[in-house]
C-alpha cells in the first residue's frame, strides 16, 4: 500500500496550528489591554456630547419637551398654525388670488 501523507506536510500543518494558537493568544491579550482605552474614548465622547447639548439648551432657553404638557402645547401650536394657514388660503381663494 502506498503512503498517503508525507512527513513534510504534517510538519507544516503542525507549524500552522502552533502559529495560529500564538496569534490567537496575542489578539486576545491585545483586546484585553485595548478594551479599557476604547471604553474611555466612547465615554469621553458621550460626556462631550452631553455637555454640548446642555450648553445648547441653556443658550436657547429650554429644550424640546415632547412629553406631557410640552407635547400638548406643541400640538396645540401646530394646530393653530395649520388653522391660520387654512384660513389664509381660503381668503386668497375667495379673492381670486
Amino acid at each position: 500500500m502506498k503512503k498517503v501523507f508525507s512527513r513534510v506536510g504534517q510538519s507544516t500543518l503542525e507549524y500552522v496550528i502552533v502559529l495560529t494558537a500564538i496569534v490567537a493568544a496575542i489578539l486576545f491579550a491585545a483586546a484585553q489591554f485595548i478594551k479599557p482605552s476604547v471604553n474611555k474614548v466612547y465615554s469621553d465622547a458621550g460626556t462631550t456630547l452631553n455637555a454640548s447639548g446642555t450648553l445648547f439648551t441653556n443658550a436657547v432657553g429650554g429644550g424640546l419637551n415632547l412629553t406631557g404638557a410640552g407635547a400638548a402645547a406643541g400640538a396645540a401650536a401646530g394646530a393653530a398654525a395649520g388653522a391660520a394657514g387654512a384660513a389664509a388660503g381660503a381668503t386668497a381663494g375667495t379673492l381670486g388670488i
